[in-house]
C-alpha cells in the first residue's frame, strides 16, 4: 500500500501554498508538485534499498510508492488524472495526514519549498527531459493521456 492518498496529498500541498503566498496554486505547479514528489520519494526509497552505504538517510522500509494512483503523460508534462479532475480538492485536506509518518512529512516539505519557488513552466521543461515522460508521450496521438509506468519513473529518479 502506497505511503499517502494523493488527493490528501495535493489539499495538502494546495493549503500550503496558499499559507506561504497568499494566492492559489496552479494546475500546472500542483501536478508538477505531485509528480515530482512521486519521482523523488520512489528514488529515494529504490536507493535506500539498493545502495544503502551511499545514502545519507535510510529510507528503506518505506514503501516506493508516495501514491497509488496512475500517472499520465500530457502535452505539460506528467499529470495525475484523478486529482486534475476533482473540482474540490480542498475538501480531502486531512490534518492527521503525516500522524506517525514525520520523516515523509520533512521530505514532502523539504521537496515543496523548492518546487514553490520554481516557475511552472521549469517545471513543465524539467519534466519533459525525463525520459519517463519521454518515452510515453507522443505529439501525434488524439489525447495525450498514456500512462507512465510508475516503475519506469522510479527507476529513472533512483540513479539521479
Amino acid at each position: 500500500m502506497a505511503e499517502l492518498n494523493v488527493k490528501e496529498l495535493a489539499a495538502y500541498i494546495q493549503k500550503k501554498y496558499f499559507e506561504e503566498k497568499q494566492k492559489e496554486i496552479s494546475p500546472i505547479k500542483l501536478q508538477k508538485a505531485l509528480y515530482f514528489l512521486f519521482a523523488y520519494w520512489g528514488g529515494t526509497v529504490r536507493k535506500s534499498k539498493t545502495f544503502p552505504n551511499l545514502v545519507e538517510e535510510d529510507f528503506s522500509k518505506y514503501n516506493e510508492y508516495l501514491f497509488d494512483d496512475e500517472i499520465e503523460a500530457w502535452v505539460y508534462g506528467p499529470v495525475v488524472p484523478a486529482v486534475y479532475h476533482e473540482e474540490n480538492i480542498l475538501s480531502f485536506y486531512n490534518k492527521d495526514l503525516f500522524k506517525g509518518k514525520e520523516k515523509i512529512k520533512e521530505f514532502v516539505d523539504g521537496l515543496l519549498d523548492e518546487l514553490f519557488v520554481s516557475n511552472d513552466f521549469t517545471l513543465v521543461e524539467i519534466s519533459h527531459k525525463d525520459n519517463a515522460w519521454k518515452n510515453n508521450f507522443s505529439y501525434n496521438e488524439d489525447y495525450h493521456n498514456n500512462i507512465i509506468p510508475k516503475e519506469d519513473i522510479i527507476r529513472e529518479y533512483a540513479t539521479k
